[in-house]
């Protein structure tokens, strides 16, 4: 079962095998453990429970892995709850 709000992540180049992602709140010093994603369809995976906990300034490490190697993306959030 998917979380009600779920985080999706969409591969736009190559094929990825898998994608996970972990969530860091620097100003809480809150580190979560990695999420695993559920592939939808090609190129579109979803987080298979929630990533974030609580609002506020969050930085989102995304795992994506593929035959040859990994590439991870970092973005940072403002979540509002």
């Amino acid at each position: 079962m998917l979380p009600v709000d779920p985080l999706e992540v969409r591969v736009t180049s190559g094929d990825a095998d898998t994608v996970t992602m972990a969530a860091v709140m620097p100003s809480m010093g809150h580190a979560l453990p990695p999420v695993d994603t559920v592939q939808a369809e090609p190129g579109h995976f979803v987080a298979a429970e929630e990533v974030f906990v609580m609002g506020g300034e969050w930085e989102l490490s995304i795992t994506v892995s593929r035959t040859g190697g990994q590439e991870v993306i970092t973005v940072s959030t403002v979540v509002d709850r």
